[in-house]
């Protein structure tokens, strides 16, 4: 298949163009920078500016499936200007897809299938969660992404199949959040966020990737998480343990994460259990389903390529 992929240069999107290329599909991609040449000459680059409501016609032709992974970067003190890009990226970004797909009216797209974050659900420590919870969570993440969603929901009645996924937190070695967490731990310097009993839905990013290919035959929402979640505090003992280090600072209190982060810190002390049995029952089976298999693939960082 022709697959066209926003936010492609972010963490998933490196990981999942190689692997969409190994399966035989053709790769293009939107980006926001004209004359773009990060990418590998073997893909076709069109650009968007969804700031200005902008999208090059000639990137939907002959596509079949829409990917969409755009949205800018969660983890940094939310000002007012960082906000805006938080929302905007995701929700604007989605909506001119969506726009464009309604005013070409002889595309040949079958599958709209877009990011999502678990950061939808409520936080709490006792509930594990699943695609069909209804109950939104009340802070600004969750605001972000029921407005998301409900941009992806509007090409229903455009293309056959929609999808979503509701993605926890990647574990990578080259981006996301392991780099800051693990090489404090390697000195021996590791924490956790308040008591670390929040929980962590987690999933290495070969597993996601595998889950954006799996899901252009099996279209729906899912959780794009492992199948166990850990503690933070345990996730930070895995880290130190990985590296042979004892982990034996304290955890980081609660004040002091919200004065340094601001409203940014609901997200590191945020309590989520999502599941990933409606995807299993599918068929898929994760390579990554313990924390102890996945650390031990991505850890050390600087021995892996």
């Amino acid at each position: 298949m022709r697959i066209l992929i926003s936010g492609a240069s972010g963490l998933i999107g490196t990981a999942l163009i190689p692997l969409l290329q190994s399966k035989g599909h053709q790769v293009s991609l939107l980006s926001t920078r004209k004359n773009n040449h990060k990418f590998a000459t073997n893909v076709d680059v069109f650009y968007w500016n969804p700031e200005q409501a902008y999208v090059d016609e000639k990137a939907l032709y002959g596509v079949d499936v829409i990917i969409s992974l755009a949205g800018s970067n969660v983890a940094q003190r939310w000002t007012a200007k960082h906000k805006k890009s938080i929302f905007n990226s995701r929700v604007v970004g989605t909506r001119l897809l969506v726009d464009s797909l309604r005013q070409i009216k002889n595309h040949q797209i079958k599958h709209f299938l877009s990011a999502s974050a678990i950061g939808i659900y409520p936080s709490n420590k006792t509930k594990k969660y699943d695609e069909s919870e209804l109950e939104i969570a009340p802070h600004f993440l969750g605001k972000v992404v029921t407005a998301w969603e409900a941009e992806v929901d509007k090409a229903v009645d455009l293309v056959p199949a929609v999808s979503k996924i509701r993605i926890g937190l990647v574990l990578a070695r080259h981006g996301g959040a392991l780099p800051a967490m693990a090489i404090p731990a390697s000195f021996g310097f590791g924490s956790w966020f308040g008591k670390g009993d929040q929980w962590q839905s987690w999933i290495h990013i070969d597993d996601l990737a595998r889950i954006f290919l799996f899901m252009l035959d099996h279209p729906g929402c899912f959780n794009g998480v492992a199948p166990t979640p850990v503690t933070q505090k345990k996730l930070v003992k895995a880290i130190a343990k990985t590296y042979g280090r004892f982990q034996w600072l304290p955890g980081i209190p609660k004040p002091i994460c919200r004065l340094v982060l601001g409203e940014m810190s609901q997200v590191l002390l945020d309590s989520i259990h999502a599941n990933s049995q409606a995807i299993q029952a599918l068929g898929f089976e994760f390579q990554f389903p313990t924390i102890e298999r996945a650390l031990s693939d991505l850890l050390p960082l600087q021995s892996k390529n």
